[in-house]
């Protein structure tokens, strides 16, 4: 079923449930801290922070964080050494969702890499009543998120294909399939649930992985 446009409770739900996995990525020392300098000195991201998130994604019918350089500074994933920086790209109320994900890293030489992800809602091109090639929400690979912002990775990275199916039927379920990927089920389902706040909690229910 092709996902509809998002209305504000919706919106207002991405919000907070994003609120909960925010970092400051401020460290003083030692190997995230080197990370989080490298990726300031090549990419320099404009933070969304929490005070601001409400207004500019809850209260938006589109959005252009991404084509404005602007990220949420997720929490790393400390065990692996990523700090993960996220915006988002909508239009038609929503209807077009993609999340992107840049994975930052140090290799063994403490260079900076980087992996570049988005999740996303279907592409709605049904046509004839055949099903198109993204025609379900999917999280793809891609060589880089705006014209300042580009991974690491090789050039002959496929953007297209292999699209991955998410287990997500509107926007929520995307980003928290996207949460998911990233720090595993129990993490998201311990942090939406120490939240207390059952408007989030119903949520949790839209995604096999977190029910």
């Amino acid at each position: 079923m092709p996902v509809g446009p998002a209305d504000q409770a919706i919106r207002l739900a991405i919000s907070d449930i994003l609120s909960k996995f925010l970092s400051d990525h401020k460290w003083k020392d030692g190997p995230l801290a080197t990370l989080a300098q490298r990726v300031y000195e090549r990419y320099m991201p404009e933070r969304v922070d929490d005070q601001a998130l409400r207004g500019v994604i809850g209260r938006n019918t589109e959005l252009e964080l991404k084509e404005q350089g602007r990220f949420l500074y997720l929490e790393p994933v400390v065990d692996k050494g990523i700090l993960p920086f996220l915006t988002l790209d909508t239009s038609k109320e929503w209807v077009n969702f993609r999340a992107y994900v840049l994975l930052t890293m140090l290799d063994p030489s403490d260079e900076l890499q980087a992996l570049a992800m988005r999740f996303e809602t279907d592409e709605g091109t049904r046509s004839n009543g055949g099903i198109g090639s993204h025609d379900f929400c999917h999280a793809q690979l891609c060589r880089s998120i705006n014209d300042s912002t580009r991974a690491t990775t090789p050039s002959w990275l496929p953007e297209s294909q292999p699209s991955l199916p998410l287990d997500a039927e509107d926007q929520v379920g995307v980003v928290l399939c996207m949460l998911t990927s990233l720090y595993g089920g129990r993490h998201v389902v311990q942090r939406l649930n120490a939240n207390g706040d059952r408007n989030l909690r119903k949520y949790l229910r839209q995604v096999r992985a977190l029910s």
